[in-house]
């Protein structure tokens, strides 16, 4: 890869052979965004701009209800109590069933109570693990249990924000407001991800600031839930994202010159290895479909989050597939394959008691990547 050959010191050599089944996940993808037309996929139902606008306004009812000044103010003051969260999700559903109905997406089918209670939970923990921790910072880890919760319900597992689920979860905002800080130099950057990467592959070396000391304690939670020697290849799939996140500082050079099929594999990567260690901590385990449909999934989620991000992108001089074109024709030819190349997976069914997606952890430790 151009531009690696400065990076490449920084990179783990303990992802194993899961090494090799990333890049051929990243090979399968390529090949999954190039067949894809770039013509708009034809939809079953269209939407006239009153329903539109109905949908804009049920949505707006449930963001404010999670986002407004009072909820932000309880959060930072530690006042949020179980009982204000539950009673803002009873005010919630009302609108949420609307909205879901609005749109013919039959989510509360799936999405209930177990996912509300692991919320709640995870946003108890938090609090409790980093008093400081800001709202937005709190959100941006719930993301990622609900990705972590949705994978415990299609492979069969209880939904529950288990210690591995809390702890990858709370590194992103530790590692990501770091990495994504305009301010932070690119050495900075590397001297917090070298550390994390010897934390990664078992090694002691002592934190040396605040951050450092949040992201140590967190990989030592996932280790005492998930014991090295037991489940090697959540290790090797922590370390495939902390490799992909490394390759990912060459969007974030000021004049790259990085070619767009550069950008795709680096997008693919980071992507798809992040719902991939998911997987494994959810499972301590994951057969070779599963790993197809995570990082499949983890693919499109980049994408989701690149397309939403592309103002701040390119205002930050950071080169994704949606900042590299230009116009509204190159950004829907764009957007087109992402959309056509979602349908390709689809989560393969539980079987109760297969030890290879890991409903049994103890099952589990044997088939570890």
């Amino acid at each position: 890869m151009g531009g690696m050959s400065d990076l490449g010191g920084f990179l783990s050599a303990g992802v194993g052979p899961l090494g090799g089944r990333v890049e051929e996940l990243v090979r399968l993808h390529e090949g999954l965004w190039r067949e894809a037309s770039a013509e708009p996929r034809r939809l079953a139902k269209t939407y006239g701009r009153g329903q539109k606008r109905a949908v804009e306004r049920e949505l707006s009812a449930v963001v404010g209800g999670l986002s407004s000044e009072p909820v932000r103010e309880a959060f930072l003051a530690g006042s949020l109590e179980p009982a204000r969260i539950e009673q803002m999700a009873a005010d919630l559903k009302p609108a949420f069933q609307r909205l879901l109905g609005l749109i013919g997406l039959p989510l509360d089918r799936v999405y209930d109570a177990r996912f509300i209670d692991s919320a709640r939970r995870f946003i108890q923990e938090a609090r409790g693990f980093d008093p400081g921790l800001r709202l937005d910072s709190a959100y941006q880890a719930l993301r990622n249990v609900w990705i972590m919760n949705s994978l415990q319900f299609d492979l069969g597992l209880a939904v529950e924000p288990t210690e591995p689920v809390f702890a990858y979860s709370m590194v992103y905002p530790y590692l990501d407001n770091v990495l994504d800080d305009d301010r932070a130099s690119e050495a900075a950057k590397l001297a917090l991800v070298a550390k994390l990467r010897d934390w990664l592959e078992g090694a002691d070396r002592p934190a040396g600031s605040p951050a450092e000391e949040k992201l140590r304690a967190l990989v030592d939670l996932m280790e005492r839930r998930l014991p090295r020697p037991a489940f090697p290849g959540v290790y090797r799939a922590l370390l495939t994202i902390y490799n992909a996140q490394v390759k990912s500082l060459l969007q974030q050079r000021p004049g790259t010159a990085a070619p767009p099929d550069e950008i795709l594999s680096i997008s693919l990567e980071k992507g798809g290895t992040s719902v991939l260690a998911d997987g494994y901590l959810v499972a301590g385990a994951l057969g070779p479909a599963d790993e197809e449909f995570c990082f499949g999934f983890g693919t499109f989620l980049q994408f989701a989050d690149d397309l939403q991000d592309m103002a701040e992108d390119s205002r930050r001089g950071h080169r994704t597939l949606f900042t590299i074109g230009a116009g509204r024709a190159a950004l829907v030819a764009t957007a087109a394959p992402m959309e056509r190349s979602a349908y390709r997976w689809a989560p393969p069914p539980p079987v109760s008691g297969d030890p290879v997606i890991g409903r049994d952890y103890s099952a589990a430790r044997a088939g570890g990547r």
